[in-house]
Formats: C-alpha cells, structure tokens, sequence
C-alpha cells in the first residue's frame, strides 16, 4: 500500500491516483472482449452472444450490435472464458 493512504476511503484513492473503479475496469474489459469477439481474435463465436442488426442508420460505420436474448440467467452477468 502507498503510504498515507490506508485511512482514506476507496473514492478518495481512485482520484488521488486517477484510477477508474473496479465496476468501470470490468465495463471496459467487456467492451474489449465484444471487439475481439466481432474481429475475430478469440475463439468465442461473435454470433453465440450477438447479432447485427438489420437497421442501416449506424452514423458510419457498418456494425450495429443486437444482443441475443437468453433464458438462462447465467449468461446475463459475464462473458466466458474460453
């Protein structure tokens, strides 16, 4: 631990040390884990968890994601790992 920083709460370390929280690391993981999903650069299939939709209006670029829906409700919190 840094010193001087023990006694101070979560919130104040992130912005002493302009770190995100743990919730916005894991948004970001999964936003990263979609791109590599959609470019093809892991083994889990894009068109498992995502469709692209049909609409044309995507302000430039070609990709407008659909999520698939699911009935089971462990696939609604994480992405695997495979």
């Amino acid at each position: 631990m840094i010193p001087g920083f023990r006694q101070l709460p979560y919130e104040s370390r992130l912005l002493r040390l302009q770190l995100w929280t743990l919730e916005e690391r894991r948004h970001r993981a999964d936003l990263l884990e979609v791109f590599k999903m959609y470019s093809g650069s892991t083994v889990v299939s894009f068109h498992h968890f995502f469709t692209l939709s049909p609409v044309t209006t995507t302000r430039g670029h070609s990709a407008k994601i659909a999520k698939v829906r699911c009935h089971f409700d462990l696939r609604h919190h994480f992405f695997p790992v495979e």
